[in-house]
């Protein structure tokens, strides 16, 4: 009901806008519709890219633009309408999500992004694995490991030799505070590709770091001599494929440990 009272509102936004703009060319809408999207009066935009999509059903932005005033104003049917346009009309999905990003991300609203993203994976499901491809890029660059975790998931489950949403999903649970989680993905990218780097580089540290911190809270039911065998084994691996001083400089360091 909600979303139908919003659809009633923007026809009725649409007919103003058209009887006042009946001698008005594309350029004019267009320099309208950006005043209108600018001071966020999101109902009288989407009326005006309305009028624009009618007149030149082959430009992008109108319709990108379209989606972002109906996220704000939480018009989901003017949202599916203009995704559908879009397919219609030919347009790639990837034009047009890459607009919808930017415009988004351009006036502080990332969210809007999001959702339209979620609102598309819910009302076209077969789409499912593509959009989860952008919501995890999505979620990856805004940091947030819980939604990183459940989309990389997804993907994994479908692709369960995928090396990079391994990455994806260890670096996710290092950031939400579950380091040996992290462990279990790094250890299945070797177990998939063996000379790994960032996989040696990161179980190397993990284990260092078990050993040469006394005060770790985390628990372990291995020996020095075995966090120290470990530690060297995915450390000098990694050190092999690419010699820095940091990895030498730890080596030295677990080398030079004698608290066993």
């Amino acid at each position: 009901m909600k979303n139908f009272i919003i659809y009633i509102i923007a026809i009725f936004a649409i007919f103003t806008v058209s009887a006042e703009t009946k001698t008005e060319n594309y350029e004019t809408r267009s320099i309208r519709a950006e005043r209108y999207f600018s001071y966020k009066e999101w109902s009288s935009a989407l009326a005006m890219y309305q009028l624009m999509i009618d007149e030149q059903p082959g430009e992008v932005e109108p319709y990108y633009k379209s989606i972002v005033a109906g996220v704000m104003i939480g018009d989901t049917i003017t949202q599916i309408d203009m995704l559908e346009r879009t397919q219609q009309r030919g347009i790639s999905l990837e034009e047009l999500f890459d607009g919808v990003r930017s415009v988004s991300f351009a006036i502080g609203e990332a969210q809007a992004y999001a959702n339209f993203l979620l609102l598309v994976k819910s009302h076209q499901p077969w789409l499912n694995r593509g959009i989860n491809i952008y919501l995890l890029d999505y979620y990856s660059f805004r940091n947030d490991p819980e939604n990183t975790i459940k989309i990389a998931e997804e993907l994994l489950a479908q692709t369960p030799d995928n090396i990079e949403y391994m990455e994806i999903l260890a670096k996710a649970h290092i950031t939400d505070g579950n380091i040996d989680k992290a462990t279990i993905y790094y250890k299945s990218i070797l177990a998939i590709d063996s000379n790994n780097y960032n996989a040696l580089l990161a179980l190397g540290n993990y284990y260092a770091l078990k050993l040469l911190s006394p005060n770790d809270s985390t628990q372990t039911s291995l020996s020095q001599e075995d966090l120290t065998a470990l530690a060297q084994t995915y450390l000098y691996d990694a050190y092999n494929l690419h010699p820095t001083p940091y990895v030498a400089q730890l080596l030295s360091k677990i080398s030079s440990h004698t608290t066993f």
